[in-house]
């Protein structure tokens, strides 16, 4: 899936990327460049087999907030899938507080 995927894409992943593109969203780990250590999701156990098969999607307008994405090694989640983080930025506007007691 896109230029910074991993491997080929089967049925499950065409659908995904259906659903992204029928509801504008963007599959953040293919949109950034990383070493394939930090991109595959899920290891067969005796690691012969590997996959990238757990993904981020943000909405379009968002894809510029979206730092970086990256599979975290190690972290204990009770699972044969590896955790994938995302680091996001967003600087929010603070909105104008009306004064709801003032009289006219």
């Amino acid at each position: 899936m896109g230029i910074h995927g991993c491997g080929s894409i089967n049925n499950n992943g065409e659908r995904l990327v259906e659903l992204c593109a029928s509801s504008d969203l963007v599959i953040g780990e293919t949109l950034l460049e990383h070493p394939a250590i930090h991109k595959l999701t899920w290891y067969y156990p005796s690691e012969r087999d590997k996959n990238q098969i757990d993904h981020i999607a943000v909405n379009n307008i968002w894809r510029r907030s979206l730092l970086d994405v990256r599979v975290k090694r190690g972290a204990d989640v009770g699972s044969d899938h590896l955790l994938v983080i995302a680091s996001i930025s967003l600087k929010l506007r603070r909105k104008e507080r009306r004064d709801m007691h003032k009289k006219d």
